[in-house]
């Protein structure tokens, strides 16, 4: 297990659903299912999604799926590059879109892919405890020696054609990330964050001082060797909740920063059993209670979204066309009031209708009274 170093402090334990992270989650386990969605036998390692959603993908983006993630090694170090040039970690970007994630990209020059892909097989080098530079030049047969010990599945011979092009390289990425996001991610992103939300709440009551013994409650798992042995390196810890990946070890390591995947439906599992019956008006809020219903209601578009539900039961529809923003981002603030309990969901249908839960936001409300009424006579 991981050491305490004299006068370090621990690292920082963070816990967060982060499209750009869960992104990256979900590409990379596709781009791992894909021998599996080639075999007549399902692995039973990968989950089933995984499989439908490498099939579902057009011919020129399965391609480019096993092109621009096979050549960064085993731990498809590229994909990585692209996460943390966003520093997608810092607070203010946490709760980053999909579209900001991509406007972000496209706003950095082309050579600034070229060194992201170089980075990440300077990053394969040093695991193998070698010290070895990219080239400096274009030429394409220099960086074809280059790339080897990086190449998993892709053609080394398309991949150094391909490096050597920064503009193609820019162009093809930006492009894998929005076809896979519109393609098959962005739906099953919605239909899972609720779920997402309230995994991480409750894997912060599990939270220990000690990462690996956090580690170990939520998967089962020890931390793998690869990461103890720079564990001394790492300052901040994110835990993030994956539908998708199922009892595989899942981890980012980026030193000063490491990103912890966990299965989120094997953790709601084997939460107690809590059944939330209708809030009576005096039954007080719990802190962390009142702390998801603050957060939730501290954004304009969610207030909207409540004021819009004091007139009674709206659908999903509805409330796009009424608040006049992208039906992804009202699935995103519909599902953080759903996470905290404001708002309740009946399906019917096929659609979902969205209500006040009155009783939850009378609760809150009364939270908010009593400390005004601290100290008064």
């Amino acid at each position: 297990m991981g050491q305490l170093i004299v006068g370090r402090p621990a690292p920082k334990q963070l816990f967060a659903v982060s499209v750009p992270i869960e992104l990256t989650s979900a590409i990379s386990l596709t781009f791992r299912a894909a021998a599996a969605a080639d075999s007549d036998v399902a692995d039973p390692g990968f989950d089933l999604w995984l499989i439908d959603a490498w099939r579902s993908l057009d011919a020129g983006l399965r391609h480019d799926l096993g092109l621009l993630l096979g050549f960064s090694g085993r731990l498809l170090y590229y994909i990585e590059e692209l996460l943390f040039a966003f520093e997608a970690l810092s607070p203010d970007r946490l709760d980053a879109s999909f579209d900001d994630y991509l406007a972000f990209l496209e706003s950095l020059p082309a050579t600034r892919f070229q060194e992201m892909a170089a980075h990440a097989l300077v990053r394969i080098y040093r695991d193998r405890g070698l010290n070895e530079s990219p080239p400096n030049s274009d030429d394409v047969s220099d960086w074809r020696m280059f790339l080897r010990p990086g190449i998993t599945h892709a053609n080394i011979d398309e991949a150094a054609a391909l490096v050597t092009s920064p503009e193609q390289l820019k162009r093809r990425t930006l492009a894998l990330l929005d076809g896979f996001w519109r393609q098959c991610y962005e739906p099953e992103f919605d239909r899972h964050q609720a779920d997402l939300q309230r995994a991480v709440r409750f894997a912060q009551s599990l939270s220990h001082p000690s990462v690996q013994v956090t580690f170990q409650e939520l998967t089962g798992h020890r931390l793998p060797p690869e990461i103890d042995s720079w564990f001394d390196e790492v300052e901040r810890v994110v835990f993030c909740p994956s539908p998708h990946v199922g009892s595989f070890i899942q981890y980012i390591l980026y030193p000063p920063a490491l990103i912890l995947y966990f299965n989120a439906a094997s953790v709601l599992r084997n939460r107690p059993a809590q059944v939330r019956t209708t809030r009576q008006d005096d039954a007080p809020l719990e802190t962390p209670e009142v702390l998801d219903g603050l957060r939730a209601m501290s954004d304009p578009s969610r207030m909207r979204i409540i004021e819009m539900l004091r007139e009674g039961e709206l659908y999903a529809q509805e409330i796009v066309a009424q608040l006049g923003i992208s039906q992804s981002a009202v699935s995103r603030h519909l599902s953080t009031l759903e996470s905290a309990d404001l708002v309740t969901v009946r399906p019917s249908n096929g659609m979902k209708y969205y209500a006040i839960d009155r009783a939850r936001v009378r609760a809150l409300s009364n939270y908010i009274e009593s400390l005004a009424n601290i100290g008064a006579r």
